[in-house]
């Protein structure tokens, strides 16, 4: 049995023994893929042990469940219930609890904006977010009105 070193991709200061008989987890820290994510939901739902999930996805235990972590805030941003989060993602309660909060806090860190008058005013991320939304969504919305006008004013001036 031969082994060498390596340095990995996200420490590259870090140098690592590598066992040839062991497989290389080659998805470790790569972006999960849609389909990835439903077959994570579809082995716990079959109650696969971590261990074996991390091997078939070449990933490492603490990337499944980092994973599980993200999958649960994303269903409390759904409104799903905390019961049906549990189930699906086989986490207690206590560690949904402590994602939920930690997500929370990080999603409202302040951002600052000018006001007209050259004040500052903060606001969180999340209302930053959906302000911006608002406004392309108005824009959106006069964008239609000025069809429409035009519309009107071609229709009446054909009509004349």
């Amino acid at each position: 049995m031969e082994t060498n070193t390596y340095r990995s991709k996200r420490h590259p200061d870090t140098a690592r023994i590598s066992n040839e008989d062991r497989e290389y987890l080659s998805n470790a820290g790569q972006k999960w893929s849609d389909k990835e994510e439903i077959l994570l939901l579809e082995e716990l739902d079959n109650d696969i042990d971590i261990k074996i999930i991390a091997q078939k996805h070449k990933r490492t235990i603490g990337g499944i469940n980092a994973r599980r972590r993200e999958i649960a805030y994303k269903m409390y941003l759904k409104n799903v219930s905390i019961e049906e989060i549990i189930k699906k993602t086989k986490l207690d309660n206590n560690s949904i609890e402590k994602t939920i909060k930690k997500r929370q806090n990080n999603n409202s860190k302040k951002i600052k904006t000018k006001k007209t008058d050259n004040a500052f005013i903060s606001i969180n991320k999340n209302d930053y977010i959906e302000l911006q939304n608002n406004i392309k969504n108005m824009e959106n919305d006069i964008k239609q009105i000025k069809n429409t006008l035009e519309k009107l004013v071609k229709n009446n001036k054909s009509s004349l």
